[in-house]
């Protein structure tokens, strides 16, 4: 095994230490001597040296009085900006909270308003449609049957304290309605008590006025001549006694503008002005409206209500019939506020106000909301915090100015309360730590500068001595050339290679060198070699960046852990971590060195694998690291030549490399001899024996131990990448799926955040593009078609032109607004909730299929990618035309990133809720779903409703403005969706069949066939773009056999599962081997030969093509022995 040196600066500095300052080859600066002519001689060499090192001492003054400023300033500007920064830190979570506190009572406001509204209509309707369907009474002279049961779920449903059902008697028919009363008022009034209670307990039988009233000081009197009367008639709760009955409500000064306000605005509902409660006694008596406030803490009757009326028509479906009577009810604003804060959330403030020139102010404490008073008296120094939320139950700008039409509104604020709950005094413990901290630092520098400048005087008289006694042995001339060469020379032994190395100096490699070879026998060390279980297969579904990028960041991090542990590292080879402890100077405790720096390699690897796991995506945390370790001696050299290198030769470093392939993932397999010296080292509990010994190539069996990281079990077993998990590791892994935070398990919160992650970088393009044309984005385009999405299925999508001059201007700085990228992750995480706990179909394979569309669109070549070796667009427009030529060559699929984006939401949400069984069992089971879809693509179709409409709700109003510059880009992203998503059903022949057409089509004209070359060029567009979201669908098929072997058993699982529960009729165990064989021949081999024949995929499409070219022939050699191994797991009995 051959390995190459690293710059190990601990190495470095000792070697360092003892090759310059070696204090016992030098006389001591205390001793003295009897010859006066000899302590003369030394002061003077001293003064010598001293008057030499002037200049350098002056620059050494100098620059301590710069360290020393510099400590000050710094410790000043750090202890300000920490302060700042962490102050600005909780200033920012109690923004960050009152947004999302502000936020919830905005949206249950709103929604508690929209249920008022619904009640009240579904109560006018209801009343209207039973009058139309009762052929024996006509109005006014109708009373409907189970008023009580009907009214009180409105009550219920929008929190009304009362609802009045006002009869529209008009002049000259109040004689004919005063008869109709007298006679069947009693009935109802009896019949909606014992509806409500049971009883007629409740009911005072004060006698029933035979005229219609209004109210006066003295009771209800005969009301005057009008044109028209709304006489209360149904009452819920029933009133307490007849006396209401037949009360105008238009007679009341308080009313006459709301309800000449209801009149005008026709067919919605109208509020009036906030009034006392003046329901007593229409139904509920004056103690039992002081009961119902009574019942909630620090609510009264007295505090603000207001009055909801809604016209009741002849007609219900026809708004313009006339008018029959309204519909009038009381709303308790101390009920209306409840519940809009989760408990524990105190000191927000809720203004209401409304254009009738009433404010009032609320505080919400958790679910309860208190009354502070009439007016605005929230705290005025929250002002710039204010949310506005609008309240009205009508908002038509056009009857905004109707008199008694008060439209209410509510500005939510924070408070010193609430913004003290994210006051932790954090700041001020860190200015007093980070001050003392530097005040400490600036001490230890006084203190290490004294101790330097003694140093520094003890060697100046040292090398004075030694100067003086080489002088006495040498003339001055002859010195000071012996000495300059000594400076001069070369390195000739491997340490001082090294150090040269390290250093920064390599040696000549172009130089003719007839010297020995440096190379060095070590008898005493330890070998390490670590290599990444897995990484194979996870390469291969990554752009090589991605590859490289994570080898980096691992290795790295372990190279910090070697300096730390003073261990070498001598190369890496793939993925694997070459290092060696023993060397260059001898340690006799390599071996726990050694075992230690492997154990912060493992823990160093499991963070960081679960850390990249939200950059590099799906199954990075699932990679393990495998280190075997071997003492003994080791040859050490330079091969010198051509990038001559630092190697290591001999049986302990292949031993070494046998202990890592026969090891298991995720520990540490380690040959006797490190056993051995970690018990001589009083470190036997650090070993546990292998339950078995191994056989080794070249060695034979060997007994071999394994380091003991922790209590958990360790398991025999053998290199398999396939199954790179220790027992403890599986352990973990479960553990991390089924803790749920917010809805997902840790892992999948992982996936969250590299989707968000990804999305994010596509979004910045869109942005970018939009800016530079200085476009506005806009919310407010909402798109919800009608019918199935597969009707909506394009053969052309109309792809955007591409404008190479936009495209040089685009800045690469700008960000995704926080708002939008807050809800791209709420989408995003919602998404991953919707998902089912399917084998194969769940969130973690979306993951995977976003990942291989994302890799599939990173090696289309795109135009703006290669704008820097094209010619200027001002040479005869000769740039212009080849960067137009690049875009037709790549359809435009990369020239525009909302295309990208739509690719990569479609392959994230193709198997939302899907149910874990094929189409045809979905029709089956799901006969109201299959109904709707016209039993086609049912998952596929349901799957992008479910998604497409939580997209078009008002939660994601930033996202979509972030999206979208136009409703045109809001339709062609609908498109792109739905081509996509339905290209994922590939079990419908017709579906296919269709598809196959279009790809001819558009790659194999007829003759005959003619169409523009828009036309042509946007087709071949679309279905590049759907067979994108199909190979990514099933690239598991074409990428490492690992990677496919993985999704091929959750699947198997996810069938077997399905029919063990009867919910299919073919056990997958009969149809497998012979099956997959099928799906490579006629699916995956075809559908990879496609990708290389449109020519836009580069080395990709070889690549897919060979992987499952390679992967159907692994399978027709192992594929039967597959199949029985899944069964034995999966299919035994307990299973």
């Amino acid at each position: 095994k051959s390995a190459t040196s690293s710059e190990d600066a601990s190495v470095v500095s000792e070697a360092s230490a003892e090759v310059f300052a070696p204090e016992e080859a030098v006389m001591s600066p205390e001793g003295t001597t009897t010859n006066d002519d000899e302590s003369s001689s030394a002061r003077d060499e001293v003064k010598e040296i001293k008057k030499k090192a002037q200049k350098e001492t002056r620059r050494v003054v100098v620059w301590r009085t710069v360290v020393i400023a510099g400590l000050v300033i710094t410790g000043i500007a750090v202890c300000w900006i920490t302060y700042g920064f962490l102050r600005d830190e909780e200033l920012t979570n109690f923004e960050t909270a009152f947004n999302q506190f502000s936020r919830t009572v905005s949206d249950a406001s709103i929604n508690q308003q929209k249920v008022v509204r619904e009640a009240y209509t579904t109560m006018a309707d209801t009343l209207a449609t039973s009058a139309q369907n009762d052929d024996n009474q006509e109005w006014p002279f109708f009373t409907m049957p189970g008023f009580e049961h009907y009214a009180e779920n409105a009550r219920i449903q929008g929190g009304l304290e009362i609802i009045v059902a006002y009869n529209l008697v008009r002049r000259g028919g109040e004689e004919a309605w005063l008869n109709y009363s007298s006679t069947n008022h009693e009935q109802w009034v009896k019949e909606g008590h014992m509806t409500r209670s049971g009883s007629l307990d409740r009911l005072n039988p004060v006698a029933y006025n035979s005229y219609i009233s209004q109210a006066s000081p003295q009771g209800f009197v005969p009301d005057i001549e009008r044109d028209y009367y709304f006489a209360a008639w149904t009452f819920s709760p029933p009133p307490a006694s007849y006396g209401v009955i037949n009360w105008n409500i238009a007679s009341n000064p308080d009313f006459t503008d709301v309800i000449g306000a209801l009149l005008q605005v026709e067919n919605e509902v109208t509020v009036s002005r906030v009034r006392p409660y003046i329901g007593v006694p229409l139904a509920l008596s004056k103690e039992e409206h002081d009961a119902m406030h009574d019942a909630l803490d620090g609510s009264e009757s007295e505090h603000p209500h207001s009055y909801p009326f809604k016209l009741v028509r002849r007609d219900p479906g026809d708004p313009t019939s006339e008018p029959v009577g309204l519909i009038g009810g009381a709303i308790a604003w101390d009920f209306s506020l409840l519940n809009l804060l989760p408990v524990g959330v105190n000191g927000i403030f809720a203004v209401i106000s409304n254009n009738c020139n009433q404010t009032f102010t609320y505080e919400l404490v958790g679910p309860r909301a208190y009354f502070l008073g009439n007016g605005d008296i929230h705290e005025r120094s929250y002002d710039e915090y204010a949310v506005e939320v609008n309240l009205a139950l009508f908002n038509d700008p056009a009857t905004a100015d109707v008199p008694g039409h008060c439209q209410y509104r509510m500005t939510v604020y924070p408070s010193t309360q609430f913004e003290d709950e994210y006051h932790t005094g954090t700041p001020e413990i860190f200015l007093g730590v980070v001050g003392a901290a530097f005040l400490l630092v600036i001490i230890v520098f006084f203190v290490y500068d004294m101790s330097v400048k003694r140093r520094n005087d003890k060697l100046i008289a040292d090398a004075a001595r030694s100067n003086a006694l080489v002088t006495s042995m040498f003339p001055g001339e002859i010195r000071d050339r012996l000495l300059d060469n000594n400076n001069q020379k070369d390195a000739t032994n491997l340490k001082s290679y090294l150090i040269n190395k390290s250093s920064g100096h390599p040696l000549e490699e172009d130089k003719e060198d007839d010297s020995k070879p440096m190379a060095d026998l070590f008898l005493s060390t330890t070998v390490l070699f670590a290599d990444i279980a897995g990484f194979t297969p996870w390469s291969s579904t990554r752009d090589p960046s991605q590859v490289f990028a994570l080898l980096e960041t691992i290795f790295q991090s372990f190279d910090r852990l070697a300096k730390t542990r003073q261990i070498l590292k001598v190369e890496t080879v793939g993925d694997c971590y070459v290092a060696v402890a023993g060397l260059p100077k001898p340690r006799k405790d390599h071996a726990v060195a050694m075992a230690r720096f492997a154990r912060d390699c493992l823990i160093k690897f499991q963070t960081l694998t679960r850390e990249l796991e939200m950059k590099y995506g799906p199954d990075t945390a699932t990679l393990q690291l495998r280190i075997g370790m071997n003492c003994g001696p080791v040859t050490g050299g330079v091969l010198r030549g051509e990038r001559a290198r630092f190697q290591l030769f001999g049986d302990t470093v292949n031993v070494a490399a046998r202990m890592e392939s026969t090891g298991i993932a995720g520990m540490v397999h380690m040959s006797k001899s490190v056993a051995d010296q970690l018990a001589l080292a009083g470190k036997g509990n650090w070993v546990t024996p292998r339950e078995s010994p191994i056989t080794v190539k070249g060695k034979g069996v060997m007994e071999t131990f394994f380091l003991s990281l922790s209590p958990k079990r360790v398991e025999s077993g053998s290199r398999d990448d396939s199954n790179n998990e220790s027992s403890a590791d599986v352990f973990d892994d479960e553990m991390e799926d089924d803790l749920l935070v917010n809805g997902l398990s840790v892992k999948g919160g992982r996936l969250v955040e590299w989707n968000v992650s990804l999305f994010c970088e596509i979004l910045k393009q869109i942005i970018a593009r939009r800016e530079d044309r200085s476009c506005k984005p806009s919310s407010e385009f909402v798109l919800n078609p009608e019918g199935m999405p597969l009707d909506e299925v394009s053969e052309i999508i109309a792809l955007p032109a591409y404008d190479s001059a936009a495209a040089r201007r685009q800045k690469n700085d700008v960000e995704v607004p926080v708002e939008a990228k807050e809800q791209l992750r709420d989408y995003i995480r919602a998404i991953a909730t919707m998902y089912r706990s399917n084998s194969f179909h769940n969130f973690e394979h979306a993951s995977h299929v976003v990942l291989s569309v994302n890799k599939l669109l990173g090696r289309i070549v795109a135009p703006s990618d290669l704008e820097d070796i094209l010619r200027d667009e001002s040479a005869d427009g000769q740039g212009r035309e080849e960067t137009l030529t690049l875009h037709d060559h790549t359809y435009g699929i990369t020239s525009d990133p909302l295309t990208q984006f739509a690719l990569l939401l479609s392959a994230l949400i193709h198997d939302v809720d899907h149910l874990g069984v094929p189409n045809t069992q979905v029709i089956v089971e799901q006969k109201s779903l299959a109904k709707v879809y016209a039993q086609r693509s049912v998952a596929e179709q349901n799957s992008l409703d479910l998604s497409w409409d939580m997209f078009m709700d008002e939660r994601f109003d930033a996202l979509r403005a972030a999206l979208f510059e136009t409703p045109e880009d809001l339709k062609r992203f609908r498109q792109l969706v739905v081509n996509s998503v339905m290209a994922t059903d590939i079990a419908d022949k017709d579906l296919k069949t269709l598809r196959n057409a279009r790809w001819d089509k558009a790659f194999h004209k007829e003759e005959g066939f003619v169409e523009s070359e828009h036309d042509s060029f946007n087709r071949r567009a679309t279905i590049v773009i759907e067979h994108v979201i199909q190979a990514s669908d099933i690239s598991h098929t074409m990428q490492h056999w690992h990677v496919y072997r993985k999704w091929n058993e959750s699947l198997f699982v996810e069938m077997y599962q399905a029919y063990k529960a009867g919910r299919s009729q073919s056990n997958p165990v009969d149809f497998w081997y012979k099956g997959e064989i099928g799906f490579f021949d006629f699916y995956i081999i075809p559908l990879a030969k496609k990708l290389k024949e449109c020519g836009v995929f580069g080395v990709s499409s070889d690549e897919f093509l060979d992987y499952a070219t390679k992967n159907r022939q692994e399978w027709k050699d192992r594929g039967e022995q597959v199949v029985a191994e899944l069964v034995e797991k999966h299919c035994s009995i307990g299973n």
